[in-house]
């Protein structure tokens, strides 16, 4: 932290009680700039389609600064809803370079949003956002990426595995492979023509939905056209489709990425195992919370340490630390509640937390966490 951004905060919590000046001023700002926010990026709201009735097509326009993304990554979006704000991760289903049709200097997004009953977020989307209106969003986040060492080496087959709604960050990908050939005007007009070498990969795309449900059909019948290297399997489990018929013919050298809920996540690598095919040669990113592993009913100590008061508790073992925290009547700052979004991150003072994504352990020292994504395995001492 340089010394200006030190005496920034240091002046807007002494003056004004808040987080730095931008902060104080913002209300104010917003009268001119509808949501502007401080460590935020504006987008404008290009359009709104529905694509089914549970899923949202949202394009949006984001301010010059913000940074561009790579295929495969995600954005927080926010928006204010009764008087809150929240924010939830979603893949960008666009080409990074996409432009505006009659703005062609002008970056365009495209968010694919799938809605749920019991979503607080998704369920008031349509309710609080307008074609003209602006969002929030962060710069582009993640690493479930196209590996540049995968696309150099053209015998190396790529195999895109996915469920439901998480065929959108491979929308985005396919869409970049595409443009290193074509400038795609049936589908993205004034598209920038990517310089990078054209792939020539095997291309497999095994997605997995209700009959019905998939979405962005005819988008890939195009890109198969486009990408001639590109098989599309649109399957449907109750109709007979398996994934040991699905993934023969995945090589041990093949690359994997996989994206869906968590349990298909896990069903996909049962099968991947069973053909000896290496972990180090796959990449996922899943959409829902992780399930709980099976433990004993057991409890652990924690000393909380929040605004300077000490509390404590005991928390369930075999829950999340958000979980267990809430149900203590202990508020925390939260986001996605999956462990991609990182505002329930907190400082572990000390002990030991299982990462409920990976299932790695915890070191004993102080160390960030994520609330949502971890379990207590030893007392803990947290600070919020």
């Amino acid at each position: 932290m340089n010394l200006l951004t030190r005496l920034n905060q240091v002046t807007a919590k002494t003056l004004f009680h808040t987080e730095s000046l931008g902060s104080y001023f913002e209300p104010l700002i917003q009268r001119v700039k509808p949501a502007w926010r401080t460590h935020w990026f504006r987008a404008q709201v290009l359009s709104l389609k529905p694509l089914r009735d549970d899923v949202l097509q949202l394009e949006l326009a984001p301010q010059k600064t913000w940074p561009q993304a790579k295929a495969g990554q995600h954005v927080l979006l926010t928006l204010e809803i009764n008087g809150r704000l929240m924010t939830r991760p979603f893949s960008i289903s666009s080409a990074p370079d996409q432009r505006q049709t009659l703005q062609p200097k002008k970056r365009v997004i495209r968010l694919t949003i799938k809605h749920t009953a019991d979503g607080a977020f998704t369920s008031a989307l349509s309710q609080h956002i307008s074609v003209g209106g602006f969002v929030n969003l962060s710069a582009p986040q993640g690493e479930f990426l196209l590996s540049d060492s995968v696309l150099n080496l053209p015998e190396t087959p790529l195999w895109l595995v996915a469920a439901g709604s998480g065929i959108t960050p491979f929308m985005a990908m396919l869409h970049q492979l595409a443009l290193s050939t074509h400038r795609l005007k049936p589908l993205f007009a004034n598209a920038i023509q990517s310089p990078a070498h054209k792939p020539s990969n095997p291309i497999y795309v095994v997605y997995f939905a209700k009959a019905g449900e998939h979405l962005y059909v005819d988008e890939l019948t195009v890109l198969a056209q486009l990408l001639p290297q590109l098989k599309v399997k649109l399957l449907v489990r109750k109709n007979g489709d398996n994934l040991a018929t699905a993934l023969q013919g995945c090589l041990a050298s093949s690359q994997v990425l996989i994206c869906g809920p968590g349990q298909f996540k896990q069903d996909v690598d049962h099968q991947l195992d069973a053909i000896n095919h290496p972990p180090q040669h796959r990449q996922a990113e899943y959409f829902q919370a992780p399930i709980l592993p099976k433990t004993d009913n057991g409890e652990q100590h924690i000393q909380l340490t929040q605004r300077g008061k000490q509390t404590q508790l005991t928390l369930a073992t075999n829950d999340t630390l958000l979980n267990g925290l809430e149900q203590q009547g202990i508020s925390a700052t939260f986001g996605c509640r999956i462990g991609v979004c990182h505002q329930c991150q907190c400082v572990k003072k000390s002990g030991v937390v299982r990462n409920l994504r990976t299932g790695e352990l915890s070191q004993q020292g102080e160390q960030l966490i994520q609330l949502c994504i971890s379990q207590a395995v030893t007392p803990l001492e947290l600070e919020l």
